[in-house]
């Protein structure tokens, strides 16, 4: 049996938004999901030679999105970044890498595009958490390494 070719960590990057472009990690977002998504309406058509059976649907692709949900522990460090980015398309990244021993790993691979940051979500009490959305804001690009 082979097994799959799975990462062992994902880390979420924010571009500074100068040229060129430097990606820094937003430390403590440590579970990423990725959701690509195509948007359809629903047609249904009838089959001309069996006109008296029930018509059946045809998807129609109106568009297609992707969104990214993080979530962690909350870091203060975080607070003013993810403010200023709130509301506004910038540059993100996700790396996929395995464990090697070495303090950055291998990076497997990266995602990347534009998106905006929705929502900014904190909990505090005896362990904080934070977890933060992105809509995509055109192509999701992924790269392997």
């Amino acid at each position: 049996m082979a097994a799959p070719n799975e990462p062992d960590f994902a880390i979420l990057k924010l571009g500074d938004g100068e040229t060129p472009e430097v990606f820094t990690i937003v430390c403590g977002i440590d579970n990423i999901s990725i959701n690509e998504t195509a948007n359809t309406n629903d047609r249904f058509r009838r089959d001309c030679a069996k006109p008296g059976l029930p018509p059946t649907r045809k998807p129609f692709v109106t568009g297609t999105q992707w969104d990214i949900t993080g979530s962690g522990v909350f870091n203060m460090d975080e607070i003013d970044r993810l403010k200023t980015a709130l509301g506004i398309s910038r540059n993100w990244q996700v790396d996929l890498g395995k464990r090697d021993g070495t303090d950055t790993g291998e990076i497997i691979g990266t995602y990347s595009g534009a998106a905006v940051l929705t929502s900014n979500n904190k909990a505090f009490g005896e362990e904080g958490t934070g977890e933060v959305t992105l809509s995509g804001d055109g192509e999701l690009v992924w790269a392997e390494a």
